[in-house]
């Protein structure tokens, strides 16, 4: 049987096939999967009738996700990204991000609704991604980063916070 800790903020409660995670952020539903599930003490104990080592690794699994959700309806989630090149500047109207990146086109990129995102108000080269579910601010942040990925050289492009890019030398610099 193992336990997870549960905010004094988060509310958790579950039917046959579901699991419902409410906080102050927002209400979150996923599968349940075959577990058996109580609280005691403020903690979650979840365990399998048959318990083995491959339903003991399932059990840990599930527990991470539950994890991840209480900590999304409490605390959210969030990434940044940098517009890095001469221009490159980015603004949200009407659910919809468009970015200058260097084309000779707007690029426009709809919002999803389980996402909010805003941009920098000074320059706008400074994107702030903001949701319930970790998975999906990193999807959505990758996505927009797809839209101009960094340049090798010059570094020029879309960068996630706290990514490292190595760049080349140009064959100016010699060997």
């Amino acid at each position: 049987m193992l336990s997870i800790a549960i905010p004094t903020n988060v509310k958790v409660t579950w039917g046959d096939s579901y699991i419902k995670v409410e906080g102050p952020l927002g209400i979150l539903v996923k599968k349940r999967g075959d577990f058996n599930l109580a609280v005691k003490d403020n903690k979650l104990f979840v365990w399998e009738e048959n318990a083995s080592v491959v339903s003991e690794g399932k059990i840990h699994v599930f527990l991470k996700m539950i994890a991840s959700l209480m900590e999304g309806v409490s605390k959210g989630f969030r990434q940044k990204l940098k517009l890095v090149g001469v221009g490159f500047k980015g603004f949200v109207k009407d659910n919809i991000l468009n970015l200058k990146i260097g084309y000779s086109h707007e690029v426009t990129y709809e919002i999803p609704t389980d996402i909010k995102i805003s941009a920098s108000k000074v320059k706008g080269t400074l994107l702030l991604i903001s949701g319930l579910e970790l998975y999906r601010v990193k999807q959505i942040a990758a996505d927009i980063r797809k839209l101009r990925i960094p340049d090798s050289y010059k570094g020029k492009g879309i960068h996630i916070d706290g990514e490292i890019l190595k760049l080349k030398k140009g064959k100016r610099e010699g060997k």
